[in-house]
């Protein structure tokens, strides 16, 4: 190639009226020139942001890169103008929002796409719960899932979904949820049901990427404290104490009619919940074996938690006063009316308040005072072995003397019979 001189350098707008400029370059190496190549400088009024640069080595290839930089450049343009006045105005109102944050518009988009339209589905919240509910159904019909469970889920997500008619589930945010949640005015517990349920329900949306993530992850550590409590003075389980527990056993032993003497012995003492009392049959009760046992089998535990739960000596000495052990622990014919009988149990005992649990949360106190094994009582209790809910509360409650007292509670001395085994 002929050495080319800086006066023989060219520069000119290509295409024409463009704003787009090549020129020629000297090519230079060791101190000396040799050649020209094609510099292409697009100004910052075509690019939006700073001026582009590219340089080629044939004036063909530079023509060609600035023939199609500007036809982008035009397209854009074009569908700039494309916008409606409504649209040119909202990205008008929210570009310098995004520019206070350093982001881009095309950044926003993308982000908007992933997190408000995932993969483009546009499942609505009573689509999404309609799916679980079905899910849950056939659990219920295959056995797999208790029907109080399976109703009590549905009743509350289908109050949901009704409250949230017609919305996409991937735009309900946590603040919603929560304002939601306190329209109900409901109480602690109930919070917490509900937002567990919905915790299942955009679970299920996330897994099936109909949302990117779950509003309910939006909640902090405030908002779960104002709907379910925490933070400050917890309050601690209601627990009986050895005197108030004995009157309750008296009382059922005093009014056989009732049938409790067996339920209340065993939630007193092996700590069983009322609802596995109720689905209870004596022969899960061996009270021959050494040591006496209660075996709350997979179909009745909570969560399907099967445990082995050893007898007390003394509660078997309540027991050995039932007339026979055959059949439900709860009897069958009164399966439906068991909180009634319960409330003439209190009335005969003297009771005039009852907080709920309190059998079941006086073994857990009283069976750790005596323990002092967290493991064995957590394990006792149907609960996981990390399970820390009962522990925080209840280590302070009862004293180990406190503890000998209550597990010592005995029948009374007239009322003593022998041991009926099977």
């Amino acid at each position: 190639m002929a050495e080319t001189t800086a006066s023989a350098l060219k520069s000119w707008i290509y295409p024409k009226k463009s704003g787009i400029r090549i020129r020629e370059v000297l090519n230079a190496t060791g101190g000396g020139a040799f050649g020209a190549s094609y510099l292409v400088t697009i100004p910052s009024k075509l690019t939006g942001k700073l001026r582009e640069r590219r340089q080629f080595k044939d004036r063909q290839d530079a023509e060609k890169w600035a023939d199609d930089t500007f036809a982008g450049c035009r397209k854009q343009g074009t569908d700039f103008f494309a916008l409606s006045d409504d649209e040119r105005r909202e990205v008008a109102a929210n570009l310098p929002e995004l520019r206070k944050h350093g982001v881009s518009i095309t950044e926003a988009v993308r982000f908007a796409v992933k997190h408000l339209r995932p993969e483009g589905r546009t499942k609505t919240v009573r689509e999404v719960v309609k799916e679980l509910v079905t899910s849950k159904e056939q659990r219920f019909e295959r056995g797999d899932l208790r029907e109080r469970s399976y109703r009590d889920f549905r009743l509350r997500a289908e109050r949901f979904a009704t409250a949230f008619e017609g919305r996409i589930a991937s735009e309900v945010s946590g603040a919603e949820i929560k304002s939601w949640l306190g329209t109900l005015r409901l109480g602690v517990r109930s919070n917490q049901n509900y937002l567990a349920v919905l915790g299942e329900v955009f679970k299920l949306a996330t897994q099936r990427r109909y949302i990117a993530f779950s509003p309910i992850e939006e909640l902090t550590d405030i908002d779960r404290k104002e709907l379910c409590g925490g933070g400050g003075e917890a309050n601690e389980p209601s627990i009986l104490t050895p005197t108030q527990a004995e009157s309750l056993l008296t009382a059922a032993l005093a009014h056989p009619e009732l049938e409790l003497l067996g339920a209340v012995t065993l939630a007193l003492f092996c700590g069983l919940r009322t609802e596995e009392l109720k689905r209870l049959d004596w022969e899960a009760v061996k009270l021959s074996e050494t040591p006496a046992l209660v075996t709350i089998g997979a179909k009745i535990a909570k969560k399907r938690r099967i445990r082995h739960v050893e007898i007390p000596g003394n509660a078997v000495r309540w027991l050995s006063l039932l007339p026979e052990l055959k059949g439900p622990v709860t009897s069958n014919l009164h399966f439906n009316d068991h909180q009634k009988r319960f409330k003439k149990l209190l009335k005969f005992a003297k009771f005039t308040t009852w907080e709920a649990n309190a059998m079941r949360h006086s073994f857990g106190s009283y069976h750790y005072a005596l323990h002092g094994n967290p493991l064995e009582t957590s394990r006792l209790l149907g609960h996981r072995a990390s399970d820390q809910v009962l522990f925080d509360h209840y280590r302070a409650l009862a004293t180990k003397a406190q503890a000998e007292a209550y597990f010592g509670i005995t029948p009374p001395a007239n009322k003593e019979q022998v041991v009926r085994f099977a």
